[in-house]
């Protein structure tokens, strides 16, 4: 009878499959993988466990000014730059009377003129104060929350007496106002120009023409007022001024150089109303009656003669 060799092979309905040769593949593909994932594991956990976590101190850094004048009627800002604030809190007080005005974003006295507007790519927390009055002055601290409270820097805010100046322009002449506002972190919405209160628009009937632009490097917004031909109407204070910040205060005076020879410097009444002296006034007065006489006396003199 012949021998016969068998191979330990099954056949199924996908073929014949060598089982040691599989199964040695499943194996070794299975400590591989579990090798890999124990590696991995330790080295994470080694270096866990080598990493010495220190908490890094809140600074609040020394590169902006300490002390700052403003203009009654415009919007302060006192600048406070911090680093490495985590987790704590700004919190900004007035100094003499000790009097916590903001913590965070949050304007913790009862005063909404006072506002923290965090500039995240300066780490600036910055204290605004609306329409700033003389009573506003003083001294102020950006002060970072923790139990020492050691971590404090001192700002000084003066504050000025608004003063507007003036500026003298010819009848039927141009006349040119301009003025620019700037902020910290981006530029103001829009300027608005008023002459006695009420809003100057640009209109082609009267002349008036007021151009606006925008600087987003220098965070400035500019804006010039013309007005092609100046009228007497025109005189008035003129001011230029965001939704919160007084920018300009102007008091212009139109001078009719024509018939009435109004000349620079002389008297001003309430209204912005230029008046001559005198000795001007009467010679103006006297001036025709003078031509009229010289007039008369002449026709005389060749009728005569």
């Amino acid at each position: 009878m012949d021998n016969y060799r068998f191979s330990r092979t099954f056949l199924s309905d996908s073929g014949c499959v060598s089982c040691p040769r599989r199964w040695g593949l499943r194996l070794w593909v299975t400590v591989l993988a579990v090798s890999m994932l124990f590696c991995q594991v330790a080295g994470f956990r080694r270096r866990i466990t080598d990493r010495t976590y220190v908490p890094l101190t809140p600074i609040i850094l020394n590169t902006t000014a300490s002390n700052y004048t403003y203009v009654t009627g415009e919007t302060a800002i006192l600048y406070c730059a911090v680093e490495n604030l985590g987790t704590k809190t700004v919190t900004w007080r007035r100094a003499n009377p000790s009097v916590i005005l903001t913590v965070g974003l949050y304007t913790y006295f009862g005063d909404s003129r006072f506002q923290t507007q965090n500039v995240l790519h300066k780490d600036q927390w910055n204290l605004h104060i609306r329409n700033v009055s003389l009573d506003d002055q003083g001294r102020y601290e950006c002060q970072v929350s923790t139990k020492a409270r050691d971590i404090r820097r001192s700002f000084y805010l003066n504050v000025k007496e608004h003063t507007s100046s003036t500026t003298y322009v010819e009848k039927n002449q141009r006349l040119v106002l301009r003025c620019n506002a700037s902020s910290d972190s981006y530029p103001q919405d829009d300027l608005d120009w008023f002459m006695n209160g009420h809003k100057v628009e640009s209109s082609d009937t009267e002349g008036i023409t007021i151009t606006k632009s925008v600087a987003y490097r220098s965070q400035t917004i500019w804006s010039e007022l013309v007005i092609a031909h100046a009228r007497m109407q025109h005189a008035g204070t003129y001011i230029c001024r965001t939704s919160d910040k007084l920018v300009t205060n102007i008091k212009v005076n139109i001078l009719n150089a024509g018939k009435d020879n109004v000349k620079r410097g002389t008297e001003k009444s309430d209204k912005g109303l230029l008046f001559e002296d005198t000795k001007s006034q009467k010679e103006s007065y006297s001036s025709p009656l003078t031509g009229s006489w010289t007039l008369i006396f002449g026709i005389i003199f060749c009728v005569l003669s």
